[in-house]
């Protein structure tokens, strides 16, 4: 099995993203399949051109892209993309989009992972997870978007999704009111659930 795996670069002010940081721990511990690790910008349209470009060069089996949330406790795993990026938030390139849609696009995207299969297995290791319907309006959900409609309009056998990781300790010395998780509980998370895909 082949999985492309991304992750993104900081953002927001952060000095890290945890996303990036597990894609590279899940690609040097998983022995279970071939992984491609892939470092995206947060960048609305550029994270969709690389993202495409390398499903063009790998053909994987698997696609999963993960995305920082910070505010959330543990590993989620999105079922639904939406066909809307809207946010105050400015991308790394200082792009800001409001109610900006997806030409000839479906009002929404659906994963196309075993994603009941891999919150299971996440549980079996004593880890918590769980499906989100709520992937943002950022870039997150831009990318989740953008490389569904890859897939389905080349009618690619390929599945994929997307799961978000929360801020890691360091991130929150000076937000201690914000959750983290550990990024070894990040990585092992991962791990179980592409486990699941075998």
């Amino acid at each position: 099995m082949k999985i492309l795996l991304t992750g993104f670069e900081p953002f927001g002010g952060e000095e890290v993203n945890p996303s990036w940081l597990s894609v590279e721990e899940v690609a040097r511990k998983a022995d279970f399949a071939v992984i491609t690790p892939l470092l995206l910008p947060v960048e609305y349209f550029s994270s969709v051109e690389k993202a495409v470009k390398a499903i063009t060069i790998i053909s994987p089996d698997v696609v999963l892209s993960v995305g920082q949330a910070g505010g959330r406790a543990c590993v989620s795993f999105e079922n639904t993309a939406v066909n809307i990026s809207d946010s105050d938030t400015p991308d790394n390139s200082g792009k800001i989009l409001h109610s900006v849609n997806c030409e000839n696009g479906p009002e929404k995207l659906f994963s196309t992972l075993p994603l009941r299969d891999m919150v299971d297995a996440v549980n079996a290791k004593g880890l918590p997870a769980y499906i989100s319907q709520n992937a943002g309006r950022f870039v997150c959900n831009h990318v989740f978007y953008g490389i569904l409609k890859h897939i389905s309009d080349n009618r690619l056998n390929i599945k994929a999704g997307f799961a978000h990781v929360p801020f890691i300790p360091a991130q929150t010395v000076s937000k201690p009111e914000r959750p983290s998780m550990s990024l070894e509980n990040i990585t092992e998370t991962l791990i179980a659930a592409l486990s699941a895909l075998n």
